[in-house]
């Protein structure tokens, strides 16, 4: 069906009131798992595939749309849906096959209804009940017992519906409507245009019934404020009663042990609580709410001494609320958080005020299975696996993922960026956004649905978006609201495409951390390597007191393996570029002419591409998530090298780098040969620098480092008057007892070398 595109008129349902966030006439809870009583609506449901009038359903919710949408008759109790197929959710309607293969899962964007019957029991019917949704795609309607219930727009975040006036005692109807726009066909969704992932459908993330008292606890947030032990917390309390209450909500504190058996059974902060702590500055607070009345308490705590959240050192406490009405228990809440902090130093970014380099690899949240659709057990496999890559950061690719992998990054140790879907946005996509108001609601979801999670350093606005002006804008509408109304003590940045426009990117200015996707040799033009080098010295150069993060490198193997090799060599040629200039060095030193603070690559694991003219193979590993491919052990091997010793932070100055004495000798007309006056062990350095004075050609050479025993290994480099070699490329043997260098060149070529230098960052 072709349909004249028109702008929805559908409105933005997260807003804010008293610095509260609403949505859809409620507080935007907080989606912790709790134990609370809860109805999960998991398992089988009615479904019913039909063509959707995408303009209809993106238009305003008014009692005439409502009307004419529940004609059909399908959100009625009598309704007999027999003849529809049975679907368990949640689950992509899309249909998968689970292969590795171009058409494994089905592109569907379009329309599904579903239905389900459950019993509600006679004993909840005063209680307060919470609609749970923790991800359906793209815009869907609600309805419980033929009430409308509400809508939402977006399929990568978190929403909530009260529904406490809907259910009665025993069989309750819930009927959901999704319809799921194709990418290219509208200006006004998010993501808007034909992406490099997978447009899923329907319900695709868990949704359950949660049951409260009358007068419980909607959200809490929790802020690290000192690495000495203050911190923050707020807490939004709700009075859904018909009178006033007086209670009393009392914190408590619980340590946490991560080599506990119990520390990945569940996501429940409740189930990893040790010791409490005696936290003086705590003692709880009472409070009134008037009927239908919400409140935030906002409290100061100080844990003495704490134990800081670390890279690899989760240590993580538990807030606990409980919240008493007449002396009787009526509430309480769980969630981990952890102490760390996070700041800029010019080129550097600070982890609890440590200079850090993070070395990372990005992660689509699917499985050829089931698609997007997320479990405990799923994530916990997958971060199991990206742990034991050594990488020190996650990028959590273009969307939020499930509120539970942040959960699981916590719990690991592993730090995170985060984005909304605002993928290579141009000027008509930022236009229709500032009208409507949708990508403003994903970053506030996205944000307040994971708001106490350590692991998450970043925020990013976007990824490869055109438009740099309006870019700008966005950029700085974000940064000053984030700032000035939710400060969560976070970095922000974006994932900008290197050429779009270029080094300069203005929209960088209002950033932390100014972040790009980078391609050179694939792209972007010029070389992997000399590409790559050229546009991070410019970088700095146009932004010198900003951290420089490579959000994006990597290049795909190809389904017929054509480009296995392919895949190694763009990745080392790119990483040497960018480890060349990174702010900490392996053995911990600062290294004083470092600015890049962040790489990562693109990605760990094979996935689907929503127009399935080929799946996505840039992988380390393929979607099973068990065939690895060359680049696997050159990856675990550098990043071991790059992390193991030191997760990544500064503890020591810079070593400068030390000459090393040498003897040059012509052996004939094509080979130099540094000779050592001793014996030199360069495991411990990363670099070589060779001082050329004169070179009458740009051939490249052949660089030999000789051992014991006539063992050497070689690496072809071009000239430069400082030529910076990665000693990590040569064998690890020969680099304990290196006796000599020689350096082999094209015939005609001449070669005058003034010293030769072991260095640990690269410079002199």
């Amino acid at each position: 069906m072709n349909q004249q595109y028109i702008e929805g008129t559908v409105t933005s349902t997260l807003s804010f009131k008293d610095q509260i966030p609403y949505q859809s006439n409620m507080v935007y809870p907080s989606f912790d798992p709790q134990d609370r009583v809860t109805f999960s609506l998991a398992g089988e449901w009615k479904k019913l595939r039909f063509r959707a009038d995408h303009n209809w359903s993106m238009h305003a919710r008014t009692k005439d749309w409502i009307a004419k949408t529940e004609q059909d008759g399908f959100t009625s109790c009598s309704y007999n849906d027999e003849s529809w197929e049975a679907k368990t959710l949640p689950a992509p309607e899309n249909h998968l096959t689970g292969k590795e293969e171009v058409h494994a899962a089905e592109t569907y964007e379009d329309g599904v209804w579903y239905r389900k019957t459950i019993h509600w029991p006679e004993a909840y019917a005063e209680q307060v009940v919470t609609l749970k949704c923790l991800g359906v795609s793209y815009i869907s309607d609600f309805w419980i017992n033929e009430s409308y219930v509400g809508y939402h727009e977006g399929g990568f975040t978190p929403f909530a519906f009260d529904v406490s006036a809907l259910l009665k005692p025993g069989e309750n109807l819930i009927a959901v409507r999704i319809d799921n726009p194709p990418w290219t066909t509208r200006l006004d969704t998010v993501p808007a245009v034909n992406n490099d992932f997978f447009n899923y459908t329907g319900i695709i993330q868990d949704l359950y019934l949660e049951v409260v008292p009358s007068l419980y606890i909607s959200r809490v947030d929790v802020v690290p404020l000192t690495l000495q032990g203050k911190l923050q917390m707020d807490y939004v309390l709700e009075n859904r009663s018909s009178e006033s209450v007086t209670a009393f909500i009392k914190p408590r504190f619980f340590t946490t042990d991560f080599q506990s058996p119990n520390w990945l059974k569940s996501p429940k902060a409740k189930s990893i609580c040790e010791e409490e702590v005696h936290v003086p500055t705590a003692q709880g607070t009472t409070v009134t709410l008037a009927s239908g009345e919400s409140k935030k308490i906002k409290e100061m705590a100080t844990i003495p001494h704490p134990q800081l959240w670390s890279i690899r050192e989760p240590h993580l406490y538990v807030l606990g609320l409980q919240l008493y009405h007449d002396d009787a228990l009526i509430d309480s809440f769980y969630t981990q958080f952890g102490f760390r902090t996070l700041a800029t130093d010019g080129p550097r970014i600070k982890l609890n005020d440590q200079s850090v380099f993070f070395a990372g690899v990005a992660r689509h949240e699917e499985w050829p299975e089931y698609g997007r659709t997320a479990s405990w057990e799923r994530i916990v496999d997958d971060v199991t696996i990206l742990s034991s890559l050594h990488v020190n950061l996650v990028r959590t690719a273009h969307y939020p993922n499930h509120i539970e992998t942040f959960i699981a990054l916590d719990r690991f140790g592993l730090p995170s960026m985060a984005e909304i879907p605002l993928w290579q946005f141009e000027t008509a996509h930022y236009e229709a956004q500032e009208r409507r108001g949708i990508s403003y609601q994903m970053w506030r979801e996205m944000i307040f649905s994971s708001y106490n999670r350590p692991s998450i350093a970043m925020w990013s606005t976007q990824n490869e978006s055109k438009d740099v002006t309006l870019r700008k804008q966005y950029n700085e509408a974000l940064v000053h609201e984030t700032k000035t109304n939710y400060p969560d003590g976070r970095l922000l940045t974006q994932s900008s495409a290197a050429d779009q426009p270029g080094f300069h990117d203005p929209t960088m200015e209002p950033l932390d951390v100014a972040g790009w996707t980078m391609y050179f040799g694939i792209f972007h033009g010029s070389t992997p390597y000399e590409g790559t080098k050229h546009f991070i010295e410019q970088a700095h150069q146009a932004w010198p007191d900003k951290p420089i993060m490579n959000t994006e490198y990597g290049i795909w193997s190809n389904a017929d393996r054509s480009y296995i090799e392919k895949q190694v060599e763009i990745y080392q040629d790119v990483q040497l570029a960018l480890l060349e200039k990174a702010t900490v060095t392996p053995g911990g030193e600062h290294n004083p002419n470092g600015y890049v603070a962040t790489i990562d690559y693109w990605t760990a694991f094979d996935w689907y591409v929503n127009h399935n003219q080929f799946y996505q193979t840039m992988g380390i590993f393929h979607m099973d998530r068990l065939a690895k491919k060359p680049l696997y052990d050159h990856f675990v091997h550098d990043h071991q090298r790059l992390l193991q010793q030191t997760n990544g932070f500064a503890s020591k100055e810079g070593i400068p780098s030390k000459p090393l004495p040498i003897t040059i000798e012509q052996t004939n007309d094509v080979q130099q040969t540094l000779r050592l006056q001793e014996k030199e062990d360069l495991t411990s350095a990363n670099y070589l620098i060779v001082h050329v004075s004169h070179f009458s050609q740009s051939d490249p050479v052949t660089i030999h480092l000789h051992g014991d025993e006539d063992e050497s290994s070689f690496i072809t480099y071009t000239l430069e008057e400082y030529t910076v070699i990665p000693l990590w490329r040569f064998d690890s043997d020969v680099r304990k007892g290196v006796q000599f260098i020689s350096i082999t060149h094209t015939k005609g070529q001449s070669i005058t070398i003034k010293g030769l230098y072991r260095s640990h960052t690269g410079t002199l």
